[in-house]
């Protein structure tokens, strides 16, 4: 055993992110279309309600860019087709949009961010979000493992979060395995939806 092992999901030092649930990954014809995230939306939903119970704060990660593009950097230069092709995150239009099946409440905070992680410097206010609502810990869920998920959760741990990835509550275009490996070995504490609900006594 080694100490991660020993990480608990305290409620009051506890927070849930939920990444990139937006239209522009889950509706046919997507930028970044990942079927597997639709069919999480009902436990995610679940998770949300059991979090909101417990009086922890349930953050919704969102990618948004500007529609010229200016601030995105060379992520664009990874996107294969014009924006006009396809719902793609800009700011305002319907790819940036949550996900309409997701139940999110006028408590929820929603946290925009113009990198894959959140946590680079310019990217979003999560860390200080995280750290005014003296948050020293978070489970993340999402879209998707080999990206947003990944390097949020990465870059979070060595900010000094402890992180909890819920395996499966986190969509993948295919990669999920290799992804999960080093997430559990070197990042995570990575947990199913089932032990989550074990370890908060429901």
């Amino acid at each position: 055993m080694i100490a991660r092992d020993n990480w608990k999901i305290e409620p009051q030092k506890t927070a849930l992110v939920v990444v990139d649930m937006q239209r522009f990954t889950l509706d046919e014809g997507g930028l970044r279309e990942t079927q597997a995230a639709r069919e999480l939306i009902p436990k995610i939903n679940e998770l949300a309600d059991i979090c909101r119970r417990l009086k922890i704060p349930v953050i919704y990660l969102c990618q948004s860019t500007r529609a010229d593009l200016s601030d995105i950097g060379l992520v664009r230069d990874f996107w294969s087709e014009p924006t006009e092709r396809k719902l793609f995150p800009l700011e305002g239009t319907k790819g940036a949009e949550l996900y309409p099946g997701l139940n999110v409440t006028s408590d929820d905070y929603i946290v925009t961010k113009v990198r894959f992680s959140a946590f680079i410097p310019g990217s979003s206010n999560l860390e200080p979000l995280l750290r005014g609502l003296d948050r020293d810990r978070f489970i993340i869920c999402g879209t998707a493992i080999e990206g947003s998920v990944f390097l949020t959760a990465a870059d979070g741990m060595m900010l000094g979060f402890k992180v909890f990835c819920v395996s499966d509550l986190t969509g993948s275009s295919g990669r999920a395995e290799a992804f999960t490996y080093i997430m559990h070995k070197r990042i995570a504490k990575v947990m199913t939806f089932k032990e989550i609900k074990e370890e908060l006594g429901l």
